[in-house]
């Protein structure tokens, strides 16, 4: 993407975007990826960086999980093992071991989740899975990071005659130790070790009565260190040991060192995936702290926002529990330049470069805040001109600066260039310089170019309603609280309320009035029809917004009144279900009372039993004969049903237990009028039954 001029980045605060994400990294060399980002020119590779991130935004999400992917930066142990005959130490090999871990557990992760993470995926096409590098690490090394006695049988033997060694300098030395401490000659500090050997603090003034050599003193000279002469030869031979311990070492290291360069490639290969992944996850933070996604992306050149938003503006309003206003717009090959107009301070700079900013981000492989339904384009080239562009190094004035760029501009653009023109026009004659910006402006629309203008000029308003390709959008604009709404308005110019702030800040009437008068009438009238067209739109913007939030608020109270209508129906409904079981109980509990009271009257309890046995038998059959009923209409309804489905209007039929047969003259409910030869019967459907012709 060819970017001019070269300051646009920081006109539009790409750099500061790129600080961001680089603070998101965890490594260094991710940082410098962060920090060298730029567009990408194959559109391929942005869709798949694009694609990266989305996957990683994912993870964030909680959608689907990512194993670890942290790690430690190893740049300077693979510059190391690119020098040939050079030695790592432990903790160098140590880094390299975790690196291959990390990035073997991310692949062999990735292996079957392909589906999930296609993008990512192709982050690790140059590694592979091998355990060879680990394997032969975890010969050398401990889980610390120390090179194990069993590395070699020389270092394992030196380790032994080591650890003897130093047990029999520890046990004559604490002899020695005990012996002075008691004679009072030892300092607080009783031991230490000076210049390698392990020697005793003794008090300056008995160092002569100690048998030993004076290894050093103290920087006071209160203390000398004396070394036993029964200890000298035992620390002689454990500082020998200790030497030729860690000269085996670095023998082993050499080795172990020129194994790993063999897998130099596959270790690069670590890194840089790991790095890049590392940026990756850096840039999906972003995204998930400014609510970005990821648009449709087509390969023309086009622009179509959908509640975009400032991606540095919406993170510092984040902070305040501000919100930002988002806006939507559309720039195609017939709708090419949208010429933006309104009040100062009232948003025109800030949406071109929301528009400029969002393309740089979506071409440089980021994430966008605008939401999915959005779809961006891809353009060859990004031409701007925003801000005071003064030169003194050139001693060129702001309307020479910007001129020199409307030259490049007219001759470099073409349809695949977004063109971006903060205050069109301005830094010279208002009459003069609205006439060469109306011309520019009819150059760039010949040339097919896409892009944003902002002005105050009343000339380029109507030019752009008149230009086949151009339009005109606004900055809503209060004019009663003199506060800008920062809503765009597509389709309508806006008037830079000049006359209306005056009068408001207190600026005399008369003096208004006369600068109205030296102002061409038809001007004049155009912005007072553009105010009071946004006025009036605003107005209508107002109350239909009035009658939605009433209709909301109806719908909702309706929505509630239904849910508690529904709750007390179902609370009576089970209350009478309740009524009716508590009737019954009461009655049994009655019946029961009163034949306990008939029981205790009875002077003959055997008849009484007699009685009883009756009364419990007939309640049986009672209850046997209902349940015979029931099923006998539940048979009944389900014949009736049955016979409903077949039945019709000339049907044949008869009795169940006749044998004339008849004909349906007619159906009502669950019964049929039935014609016996010369007799009209009305008939019951249950009792009737289906003649096969």
């Amino acid at each position: 993407m060819n970017i001019y001029p070269q300051d646009s980045f920081q006109r539009f605060e790409f750099d500061k975007l790129r600080s961001l994400i680089a603070e998101q990294c965890r490594s260094a060399s991710a940082k410098e990826f962060a920090l060298e980002i730029q567009p990408i020119k194959d559109f391929s590779e942005m869709l798949l960086q694009l694609e990266q991130t989305k996957e990683f935004l994912n993870t964030l999400d909680g959608i689907v999980h990512f194993p670890r992917s942290s790690f430690v930066d190893i740049q300077k142990e693979i510059a190391l093992l690119k020098v040939s005959n050079s030695t790592l130490v432990e903790k160098q090999i140590f880094l390299i071991r975790d690196i291959s871990d990390t990035g073997n557990q991310i692949i062999q992760y990735l292996s079957d989740k392909k589906q999930i993470f296609p993008a990512i995926s192709q982050i690790f096409n140059e590694t592979y899975f091998t355990n060879d590098i680990l394997d032969a690490i975890d010969k050398v090394l401990d889980n610390a990071g120390l090179v194990k006695s069993s590395a070699s049988k020389q270092l394992s033997t030196i380790r032994k005659d080591l650890f003897e060694a130093r047990r029999d300098l520890d046990r004559v030395f604490r002899s020695h130790m005990s012996k002075y401490r008691k004679l009072g000659w030892l300092t607080d500090i009783e031991e230490t070790v000076y210049n390698g050997r392990r020697v005793l603090s003794v008090f300056a003034e008995q160092k002569r009565s100690v048998k030993g050599i004076i290894q050093g003193s103290s920087e006071t000279g209160k203390t000398s260190f004396i070394e036993p002469i029964e200890t000298v030869d035992l620390n002689n031979d454990v500082f020998d040991l200790e030497l030729q311990e860690r000269r085996e070492i670095l023998r082993i290291l050499q080795e172990l060192t020129r194994q790993l360069r063999v897998y130099l490639p596959l270790i690069e290969a670590y890194q840089k995936a790991l790095s890049w992944l590392d940026f990756t996850r850096a840039k999906a933070l972003l995204a998930k702290k400014m609510n970005a996604t990821l648009p449709f992306v087509v390969k023309k050149p086009e622009i179509n926002l959908i509640h975009a938003k400032h991606p540095l503006l919406f993170l510092q309003n984040q902070s305040l529990s501000k919100d930002v206003i988002p806006f939507s717009c559309k720039l195609s090959s017939e709708k090419r330049i949208m010429v933006i107009s309104g009040p100062n301070a009232g948003g025109k700079s800030i949406t071109l470069k929301t528009i400029g900013l969002i393309q740089l981000m979506l071409q440089s492989g980021i994430l966008v805040p605008v939401d999915e339904r959005s779809e961006i384009g891809v353009f060859r080239q990004l031409f701007t001109d925003i801000g005071d562009n003064q030169s003194i190094e050139y001693e060129l004035s702001t309307y020479s600066s910007r001129l020199q760029k409307m030259k490049y501009f007219l001759e470099f653009a073409d349809s695949k260039t977004l063109v971006l023109i903060d205050e069109f026009g301005t830094g010279t004659d208002p009459e003069l310089g609205g006439a060469m910006a109306e011309v520019i402006l009819e150059e760039l629309n010949n040339k097919k170019s896409i892009g944003v203008v902002t002005t105050h000029y009343t000339n380029i308003k109507l030019a752009a309603e008149q230009l086949n390709g151009t339009f005109n959008a606004c900055m809503l604009f209060d004019d009663k609280t003199l506060k800008p709404l920062y809503q765009l308005l597509i389709g309508q110019p806006g008037s830079s309320y000049t006359f209306v702030i005056a009068e408001k800040s207190g600026l005399a009437r008369d003096v208004i009035e006369r600068a109205k008068d030296k102002i061409d009438t038809d001007k004049v009238k155009l912005d007072q029809l553009l105010r009071q067209l946004q006025s009036e739109r605003q107005k209508a913007k107002n109350e239909a917004n009035k009658y939605t939030e009433q209709f909301s608020l109806s719908k909702e109270k309706q929505l509630k009144y239904e849910e508690l209508y529904d709750k007390w129906k179902a609370k009576i409904e089970n209350s009478q279900a309740n009524n009716e079981s508590n009737q019954k109980y009461i009655q049994a509990g009655k019946k029961f009372i009163q034949l306990m009271n008939e029981w205790e009257k009875s002077k003959d309890k055997k008849e009484f039993s007699k009685y009883l046995t009756k009364l419990f038998t007939a309640e049986k059959k009672k209850k046997i004969e209902n349940k015979m009923t029931a099923s006998k209409n539940k048979k009944k309804e389900i014949d009736i049903e049955q016979i409903k489905q077949d039945l019709k209007v000339g049907s044949k039929v008869k009795l169940l237990n006749g044998k004339q047969i008849g004909v349906v003259e007619e159906i009502l409910n669950n019964k049929a009028r039935v014609t016996f030869g010369a007799i009209k019967s009305l008939c019951g459907l249950e009792n009737l039954q289906l003649v096969n012709e």
